[in-house]
């Protein structure tokens, strides 16, 4: 095969669009090829008749993540900060509390301590990472909190809240890199001055088309799902199911699980392709119930709350400066969404607002609406919010994750350094990757 001279992109999430804008700026020639029939990815907004803003997926940036803050200014999208009324509740002990039981602070501190130990571009290197990478979540907490409700809620708020998994799905590895790479548990877990600080006008969704836009005409190529990549000495061949493009190198700006799924030729290393097998992606249910009004300020309420027990395990008051509308947004993890997924729609919708009347009595039972969107059952994402390795992946696995095959360069939020599996490491992931074929081409 013969090179033509282009890098091609496969993936138009905020990685792919960020590595292709470097790479044009680079001047080298770039065509980003996205499955589905729009740009944006893991983010989508959805808009009500009375132009409330509804972000179904990846909606926050905060303090530290400096490039999504430069991109929407860049290119014209503000910001407003995320709605800050009232006071936060936990759901414990059978009623709603003002503070997490007993002993979370000091798991919280502990985690964080642990976290200062490695390196996120390399955690496999700690010197304590195999044995971190041995024990899940589920067991650390178990040895470590003093009571059984601690370990309960704090395995809820970190493998749940930050992967989208169960404490016993993830390793101890696994989450000190995620808190090395976003700041620790404060900075991530963090409203206001934490990464839910504040959101974009028009959603993230707008700033995608934006950044697409701002590539040279007819680089992006939407409804072209990628099935196959082959590559020789001369060049690459990347194959849709209706064309076949030729160039010299190409960016897989996808989570390892869907670009495990591609079709190589030769195909993948053996060390590569046990990485794809070791990091599904997680497991997450987001429901936004909208109300006429945001009816729990007037109790003083921020429309914050974590829970112990029950479907969901957290919701935050997701009203927008520019309506009216009360919106409530739950979300779901790890097994908790497993269940609900398997209920019948009305018995799903009985369950979360239970939960959601537990938090915030009888008048969150009577939403105008009730919009939820199920990315495991997107073809093109399979999951959120990201892909994580499994026990035992990382001190087996992770060198593989950014390291070239060839020709092909591999980005994605999950390969991110800092701020992995948010908007700014989908940014800095693609930056990374595009630099990396810069300095080659």
């Amino acid at each position: 095969m013969a090179g033509s001279g282009h890098v091609f992109v496969v993936g138009a999430g905020f990685s792919g669009l960020a590595a292709a804008l470097a790479l044009d700026r680079a001047g080298v020639r770039v065509r980003v090829l996205e499955a589905r029939d729009r740009v944006g990815g893991r983010t989508l907004t959805r808009w009500l008749t009375d132009g409330t803003q509804l972000d179904l997926g990846a909606q926050w940036i905060g303090p530290t993540q400096d490039r999504m803050y430069a991109l929407a200014a860049a290119h014209g999208v503000g910001t407003f900060p995320s709605a800050a009324y009232g006071t936060p509740l936990v759901l414990r002990d059978g009623g709603r509390r003002h503070g997490p039981p007993p002993g979370t602070d000091a798991l919280l501190a502990a985690l964080d301590a642990l976290a200062g130990r490695l390196d996120p571009a390399a955690p496999w290197r700690a010197a304590d990472a195999p044995e971190w990478d041995r024990a899940t979540l589920t067991g650390w907490l178990a040895g470590t909190a003093r009571r059984p409700e601690t370990a309960r809620y704090a395995g809820r708020l970190l493998a749940g809240g930050l992967l989208a998994a169960a404490p016993d799905e993830i390793s101890v590895l696994q989450l000190l890199f995620y808190l090395a790479s976003g700041g620790g548990t404060g900075s991530l877990l963090g409203m206001a001055g934490g990464a839910q600080q504040d959101r974009l006008v028009g959603g993230p969704a707008e700033l995608a088309g934006r950044l697409a836009a701002a590539l040279p005409a007819g680089s992006v190529v939407c409804g072209a799902p990628v099935r196959a990549i082959a590559q020789d000495r001369s060049g690459v061949e990347v194959r849709t199911e209706r064309d076949r493009f030729t160039g010299d190198a190409v960016v897989v700006a996808l989570p390892p699980a869907l670009a495990g799924r591609l079709w190589y030729e030769p195909a993948l290393p053996a060390l590569r392709d046990g990485l794809t097998q070791r990091m599904p992606m997680g497991s997450a249910v987001k429901v936004h119930a909208v109300y006429p009004e945001p009816f729990w300020r007037a109790d003083g309420l921020s429309g914050v709350a974590t829970t112990v027990d029950g479907p969901v395990t957290e919701t935050v008051d997701n009203g927008t400066p520019d309506s009216t509308r009360g919106v409530l947004t739950a979300f779901c993890y790890g097994d908790e969404a497993r269940e609900l997924r398997r209920m019948s729609p009305a018995a799903r919708r009985a369950a979360l607002l239970d939960a959601l009347a537990a938090g915030f009595g009888r008048s969150a039972r009577h939403p105008d609406d009730l919009i939820e969107y199920d990315w495991s059952a997107d073809p093109y994402t399979r999951g959120c919010f990201c892909g994580a390795p499994t026990p035992g992946a990382w001190t087996r696995y992770g060198p593989q994750l950014r390291r070239p095959v060839g020709r092909i360069h591999w980005a994605g939020t999950e390969t991110a350094t800092r701020w992995a599996g948010y908007l700014e490491g989908a940014v800095l992931a693609g930056e990374r990757a595009a630099a990396e074929l810069t300095a080659l081409l």
